[in-house]
């Protein structure tokens, strides 16, 4: 007879609505059939941070997040404060704008397949690098997608979904505006327009930008774009698009370095992970780390 499992799962309620909350739901009425399950619901950092704090002295056997990459990103960085939560099987109920981890893990957007990923519990490591005090497991951009990201509102966000990343992308490509950056890497130095370090194989959706590593290797890879004219995102966008890797472009130093080191020129640094923007800052550290999660997958 198979074991009688507790999940945990925490609904990011900003995250989730129409659809997106139907999915969730159908997928709790599915584990409710066999197994125990506690919901707790939060619309904001404070109090999620007070869930996990509270998750940290409870005895579950699955810890399963819910919202898109951003609400993952938080959750882990979370979950890593906690040594009794680090070992948790984590799962993933896909309920985002992008859902890069949902790609790159194929999980999918069905709620029968969810349970049995999220019952039959087979798991896979998942790298984590670092920018200063946060992990990612996705990407961190610092400069152009910063920006986008920076400018653009949450409320619209959650109606428009993806078309609002769209329709800010092509604002900031015809207003180009760069903001020149140090980047100490391998013993030199770099002046560039915008920093892309990945450790996903996946960009802004189901867009393959690098053959490099994955979410589940340890190879973190980073793009310097030293002259980021309009011309040439358009010519980087013909690379995604028709070759899937953006280390074929000259005018791009492609490095997997473990260790990047950037700092302010003139303005403050305005940073991405994971679709979230952070507080601008006038240094950054990037770095590869042995940290990892338990991802439930298929």
């Amino acid at each position: 007879m198979e074991k009688r499992l507790k999940f945990c799962i925490i609904l990011n309620a900003n995250a989730s609505g129409g659809r997106k909350l139907k999915l969730i739901n159908k997928v709790i009425d599915l584990l409710k059939v066999d197994h125990d399950i506690e919901l707790f619901k939060t619309i904001s950092k404070e109090a999620a941070k007070e869930i996990f704090k509270d998750l940290s002295v409870k005895n579950f056997d699955r810890l399963v997040l819910t919202g898109g990459d951003g609400s993952v990103c938080f959750g882990i960085n979370q979950i890593l404060k906690y040594p009794s939560l680090e070992d948790k099987k984590i799962g993933y109920i896909p309920a985002g704008t992008a859902n890069i981890l949902q790609i790159e893990t194929k999980i999918k957007k069905n709620a029968d397949f969810i349970a049995k990923v999220l019952i039959a519990g087979n798991t896979k490591k998942i790298n984590l690098p670092k920018i200063n005090e946060q992990f990612f497991f996705l990407m961190a951009g610092i400069g152009f997608d910063g920006k986008i990201v920076a400018s653009i509102d949450t409320g619209i966000k959650k109606y428009l979904g993806k078309i609002i990343f769209a329709l800010k992308g092509f604002q900031h490509f015809l207003f180009l505006n760069n903001e020149k950056m140090e980047v100490l890497v391998d013993g030199k130095r770099i002046i560039a327009d915008w920093i892309l370090s990945m450790n996903s194989k996946y960009y802004a959706g189901p867009h393959k930008i690098t053959k490099i590593t994955d979410i589940y290797q340890k190879g973190l890879v980073t793009y310097i774009f030293e002259d980021l004219t309009r011309i040439n995102i358009l010519y980087y966008l013909f690379l995604i698009i028709f070759c899937g890797d953006l280390s074929r472009a000259k005018s791009i130093t492609t490095t997997q370095a473990t260790n990047i080191k950037i700092n302010r020129l003139n303005s403050s640094l305005v940073i991405q992970i994971d679709g979230e923007l952070l507080d601008p800052v006038e240094k950054v550290e990037i770095k590869q780390t042995s940290q990892f999660i338990n991802l439930m997958v298929p």
